[in-house]
């Protein structure tokens, strides 16, 4: 777990030290932690371009609610670019209800947990990541 790199997007500091004490926990020590949907997509449009986008971010969690951009436009982006198309995306937010579950899975999300279920979140990372 320690050497894939996870790609966060959470704008609400008390839950971004939650999420990365969690996964450090659990042995998910490489995260990239960003403060909104935008400085992510930055993020990797810069391994993008470097060439070094599919050793940099094996996995992207993010909020849905962030300011410039939300976690469903940074999810589309990720699911209609051919570079980034293949990276699971996970929402984890306090928003995930009906409503915005089938938005999610029509934008392509691998999974969405709801921020209480701090629990679930590693055992979907192993899903996703440790097939």
């Amino acid at each position: 777990r320690s050497n894939l790199p996870i790609l966060i997007a959470e704008d609400s500091p008390l839950l971004s030290h939650l999420i990365q004490d969690c996964l450090k926990r659990a042995g998910y020590s490489n995260l990239i932690v960003n403060m909104d949907g935008q400085e992510a997509w930055d993020k990797l449009e810069a391994f993008a371009k470097e060439g070094t986008l599919a050793d940099k971010v094996k996995l992207v969690i993010t909020d849905i609610e962030m300011p410039q951009m939300d976690g469903h436009r940074l999810t589309s982006l990720l699911k209609n670019d051919d570079r980034t198309k293949d990276i699971p995306v996970i929402i984890f937010s306090s928003l995930v209800n009906e409503e915005m579950m089938r938005k999610g899975e029509a934008l392509g999300a691998d999974a969405q947990i709801s921020k209480p279920e701090i629990g679930k979140l590693v055992r979907i990372m192993d899903g996703l990541l440790l097939k």
